[in-house]
């Protein structure tokens, strides 16, 4: 069983789209799935948009009454599968803004299931684009991509940011049964680099595919502020290296 973890917050215009694509993708490849979306407190209509796939697809509705961040809500989302899921099942993670392509799915689950822990829908492999990002931004992913590369070196890892990821659902367990609650804890964007350095305690297995990523298919608003962001993964990066 495959558990798709999707964090919203104000993703009325998209959720749809990607909800539409992902039960063809899922059907076409026979694969049994659950959807688990995370609404953290949205303003707008994102919960009524995920009740209409209700009939169309298995998908389970996790209301935050407030918005707690994208931290808590990957939190949420990921306790939720994890009482759900058997050892042998898989946990996806990705964004509920239309720019991840669900048709990755098979082939990252698919590597999940040959021996790896973690799979990573890269940025930065051959075969990897972008469409749609502001330069700006692009040369601040890169940059930080670097940077991390060389503090905290993780073999098989180019692209420690993005939320684009399958998890065997065996490892999640050990790592909440070993940090608890704090396993994902970082505010904002930092929580899925923190992720990975916390796993990688695990002796995970970890691979990466080349992932499209579309941006310029993104119609809600940039929920990251970029000063915000850096100055969380700098804080971030301080934390580690001494020891925190």
């Amino acid at each position: 069983m495959i558990h798709i973890v999707l964090p919203a917050f104000n993703e009325e215009k998209t959720i749809g789209p990607l909800c539409e694509t992902m039960a063809f993708v899922m059907k076409e490849n026979g694969l049994p799935y659950k959807v688990i979306i995370v609404d953290d407190g949205s303003s707008d209509s994102t919960a009524k948009a995920v009740r209409s796939f209700t009939k169309k697809m298995p998908v389970v509705l996790v209301r935050h009454k407030v918005n707690r961040g994208l931290s808590e809500a990957i939190k949420t989302g990921l306790l939720t599968a994890l009482k759900r899921a058997k050892s042998e099942d898989i946990i996806v993670t990705m964004d509920s803004d239309n720019t991840h392509t669900p048709g990755l799915i098979l082939r990252m689950t698919r590597m999940i299931r040959e021996g790896n822990d973690v799979v990573i829908a890269s940025r930065y492999l051959s075969g990897s684009r972008v469409r749609g990002v502001p330069f700006f931004r692009e040369v601040l992913s890169l940059g930080g991509s670097i940077l991390f590369r060389i503090l905290f070196p993780i073999k098989g890892v180019r692209d420690y940011t993005c939320g684009y990821r399958a998890y065997r659902a065996k490892i999640l367990t050990e790592a909440f049964d070993y940090y608890g609650e704090e396993f994902v804890n970082r505010p904002g964007f930092s929580c899925m680099v923190d992720i990975l350095l916390k796993l990688r305690h695990l002796d995970v297995i970890v691979s990466e595919v080349p992932l499209i990523l579309r941006y310029d298919l993104k119609e809600s608003l940039s929920k990251m502020k970029i000063g915000k962001t850096i100055k969380e993964t700098l804080a971030l990066i301080v934390e580690r290296k001494l020891g925190r």
